[in-house]
C-alpha cells in the first residue's frame, strides 16, 4: 500500500490541509457573527412591524367591513314567457331564442338548437336537432328578422346575426 510519497511530502500535504481548514473555520466564524448580527436586527424589526400590524388590523378591519358596498340581492332567475298553454310550438321557441341572441354576435343552427333544448327541456317532448333549427332560421331570414352572414354548404352551417356583424 505504498503511495510513492515520501514522509516529507505527506507531512507537507497534511500541514497544508490543516492550514486550509483552519482558515475556512475562521472565515465561517466571521460569517456566523455577521449573520447573527443581521438575524438580531431583523428579529427586532419583525417584532416592531408585528405590533403595528396588529394595531392596524384592530382598527382597519372593522372599518373596511363597514366601508364595503352592499351587494344587491341576486336577480330572480329569468323566466321564459309562456309560449301558450298546451303543446309547445318548436318554431316559436327557436324564434324566441334566435331573436334574443346578442346583437351582432354570429350564430348557427347548432347553438340555437342547444339553447332551445336547454331552456325548454321540460316542455319539449324530445330534443330538437340543428336541422329543425336551420329551417326556422331560414324562414326568419326570409322574413327580414335575421341577417345571413354566411350561406350554408355541405361542410358548414349557415351563420346568422341579429343586426350588424360584430366588429363591422
Amino acid at each position: 500500500m505504498s503511495s510513492g510519497l515520501s514522509v516529507a511530502e505527506v507531512l507537507a500535504n497534511l500541514e497544508a490541509r490543516l492550514a486550509f481548514h483552519r482558515e475556512q473555520e475562521a472565515f465561517h466564524r466571521q460569517q456566523e457573527a455577521a449573520h447573527g448580527e443581521q438575524a438580531a436586527h431583523h428579529a427586532g424589526e419583525a417584532e416592531t412591524v408585528a405590533k403595528h400590524l396588529e394595531g392596524f388590523k384592530t382598527v382597519a378591519l372593522p372599518a373596511a367591513a363597514l366601508a364595503t358596498p352592499l351587494t344587491p340581492p341576486p336577480a330572480p332567475p329569468e323566466e321564459e314567457p309562456d309560449l301558450g298553454s298546451g303543446k309547445l310550438l318548436i318554431s316559436r321557441a327557436i324564434a324566441r331564442v334566435a331573436l334574443a341572441w346578442p346583437e351582432g354576435e354570429p350564430f348557427g343552427a347548432s347553438p340555437i338548437a342547444a339553447e332551445v333544448n336547454r331552456r325548454f327541456a321540460a316542455k319539449l317532448g324530445r330534443t330538437i336537432d340543428s336541422r329543425l333549427a336551420a329551417v326556422t332560421l331560414r324562414r326568419l331570414n326570409a322574413a327580414g328578422k335575421l341577417l345571413l352572414l354566411r350561406a350554408g354548404k355541405a361542410h358548414h352551417q349557415a351563420l346568422y346575426s341579429r343586426g350588424a356583424r360584430k366588429g363591422a
